[in-house]
């Protein structure tokens, strides 16, 4: 028996019949490990660049919003300039006091005109007809203009005044400024939204979520900073800070420059007719409609309404938004809102099922954050308001009367762009979890700052 066995034996090892199914065996095994590597490895790429192609998008758009913002509050701040100079000369129109006051002037010319008949000069001896032909047509002129704005005024009045008498349009500045930041998150995270899942495998039941960040670490829209706004602006009638008397000496200024270019451009408009000669039919020039010195009494009217409402009605409410500073100094303001009031999105996403998980596990869990960050510059000057790149004899009522000389909310150009995710700031944000959404950040177990710069690659 033993020897049967041992024969057995013998022949079994010596039999080379089926090796190569045990070697395919493990050659399968082998394979299919490295195909599960292969898989995963892609699968993670991809998943990154979906991701850091959510993030640049979520930071985009939630800087955007932002940007449309402080757009939005240069419109409105010339918007209550507008509303002043229009209140103002409304306030005249309902008034009358020029139309009260040149009556006196044409009558004295009607006077004097016999005085011009013997004259040496042929043209100045026509004024004795002249002037009594020429003193009906401006009365003329200024009972159509004044019974005409009149009308205006009263349709009109009522309404700019309720404007100005309940604040509106600082009623909505403030609301802006307060919903800013939580449209502008619930805008990027809708875009997050649209990027993850995009296909069945890459966890389809996880929906991938954005939240916007400010470069100085604050979440945008989820805290508050000393009861100031987050974003970078100042509301001169409510400041409490150490510049709130500067910013309200500034809004006013900038509220009077503004105010009254409006106002005289309006007045222009309007009143061109008095200022322009009038043609007729061949063209001769019958004259400008100055005699009655109209024109000029509209002007003062108006203004004295304008600076009324400037500074006796409302000196201290209705003000234009402020550029929010540090200090003093106008250099500093460019570095203090680079410092702190750029954007960072963050785009989450909860980690990747790993093919063979019994073989394979992601140790950290840095794929499931991506960021980038934003910056909101402040535009450059408009050609308009760049003195130097106009002829020097160029005249327009801008220029004459100045405007947004400098690159503040008075200036309607506001942008964003994309620029490296450089803020000291990203290190504590891509570790800290979101508020309000059920993800993990990466523990990077106490790397420093300059380190994670200089593994960063954004």
């Amino acid at each position: 028996m033993i020897g049967t066995f041992i024969r057995f034996a013998i022949r079994f090892h010596r039999n080379e019949r089926g090796s190569i199914s045990v070697a395919s065996v493990f050659a399968f095994l082998f394979l299919t490990m490295v195909l599960g590597l292969v898989m995963n490895i892609g699968r993670h790429a991809n998943r990154k660049v979906k991701l850091q192609n959510a993030a640049d998008s979520v930071t985009y758009t939630g800087s955007a919003v932002t940007a449309r913002s402080m757009n939005t509050l240069a419109f409105t701040n010339h918007l209550l300039c507008d509303v002043f100079a229009l209140t103002a000369y409304l306030r005249e129109a309902r008034d009358q006091n020029a139309r009260q006051l040149y009556q006196p002037m044409l009558d004295s010319w009607n006077e004097i005109a016999n005085d011009f008949q013997s004259a040496p000069e042929s043209e100045i001896s026509q004024l004795a007809t002249g002037i009594p032909q020429k003193t009906p047509l401006e009365r003329q002129m200024v009972e159509v203009f004044s019974e005409f704005n009149s009308m205006v005024s009263q349709q009109l009045l009522p309404v700019t005044e309720q404007i100005l008498a309940e604040e509106m349009i600082p009623v909505f500045q403030r609301q802006l400024v307060a919903m800013t930041p939580f449209l502008a998150n619930d805008a990027a995270n809708e875009i997050a939204s649209r990027f993850g899942p995009v296909a069945q495998g890459l966890n389809p039941g996880t929906t991938m979520a954005g939240i916007m960040w400010r470069t100085d670490g604050l979440p945008f829209g989820y805290a508050t900073m000393d009861g100031n706004s987050q974003m970078p602006v100042a509301d001169p009638a409510f400041d409490s800070s150490v510049f709130a008397e500067f910013y309200a000496n500034q809004a006013r200024s900038e509220r009077s420059v503004t105010a009254n270019r409006y106002l005289n451009d309006l007045n222009n408009v309007m009143l061109r007719r008095f200022d322009d000669p009038i043609y007729g039919p061949s063209d001769p020039i019958i004259g400008f409609a100055k005699m009655s010195q109209f024109a000029s009494l509209w002007r003062g009217f108006t203004r004295t309404y304008l600076n009324d409402l400037l500074t006796i009605e409302y000196p201290n409410s209705n003000l234009v938004y402020q550029i929010r500073r540090e200090t003093f100094q106008e250099s500093d303001q460019q570095t203090y809102l680079e410092d702190d009031f750029m954007y960072i999105g963050v785009a989450y996403w909860a980690q990747m099922d790993e093919n063979m998980p019994g073989l394979f596990t992601n140790p950290l869990d840095s794929d499931s954050v991506g960021f980038a960050q934003a910056q909101m510059f402040i535009p450059r000057r408009r050609i308009m308001e760049d003195l130097t790149r106009l002829p020097p004899d160029y005249d327009h009522p801008f220029i004459r009367f100045g405007g947004p000389q400098h690159r503040d909310l008075m200036n309607q150009n506001w942008s964003i762009k994309l620029v490296p995710a450089t803020a000291e700031a990203i290190l504590g944000i891509a570790q800290t979890d979101p508020p309000n959404l059920p993800f993990s950040t990466p523990n990077l177990r106490g790397i420093g700052v300059e380190d994670f710069q200089q593994l960063n690659s954004h």
